[in-house]
């Protein structure tokens, strides 16, 4: 697949209808219904550039943001990180009501989506985790699961 090709297709998230919450019981709604993921194979990540992803995030938000004012009484998170393990850029929102981000580990949060998709675009392992590496470093206790970053910005509704 060419660059083109990708961009056109990264299209459909950017028009993609937003599910907005009324309470903090709608949370697991807003996660299945507001998460979206980009993983692409490595020959095509060495074509892509930080501007080019910071372009389409740009451009998500600004959908985002405008289903927000037309359609909330509140605010939502938008919310991006680098899933490492499945190597792609996954990417939500939820409603700013809830508290904190909805992970399971420790984050660290970024006002600077730069650094994140630096680390996606320079992964080693697009195409997949050599199976050999990983189970050596697994052995070796060398794989260090440190609070991972991510980038979170509020959208606001006015």
């Amino acid at each position: 697949m060419s660059k083109e090709d990708f961009l056109k297709e990264l299209d459909e998230i950017i028009e993609d209808r937003l599910f907005i919450g009324n309470s903090i019981n709608d949370l697991d709604n807003e996660i299945s219904n507001n998460t979206w993921s980009i993983s692409m194979e490595k020959e095509l990540a060495n074509e892509f550039t930080t501007e080019d992803l910071k372009l389409f995030f740009n451009q998500v938000q600004n959908n985002r943001k405008e289903q927000v004012f037309k359609n909330s009484d509140h605010n939502m998170i938008f919310y991006v990180w680098f899933d490492w393990q499945s190597a792609g850029l996954r990417f939500n929102l939820i409603s700013d009501f809830h508290k904190k981000l909805p992970f399971g580990r420790n984050y660290k949060t970024i006002d600077n989506i730069e650094p994140i998709l630096i680390k996606f675009l320079q992964f080693p392992y697009h195409d997949g985790f050599p199976v050999e590496e990983i189970e050596g470093e697994v052995a070796e206790g060398e794989i260090n699961i440190e609070p991972f970053e991510v980038y979170s910005v509020i959208i606001t509704n006015y």
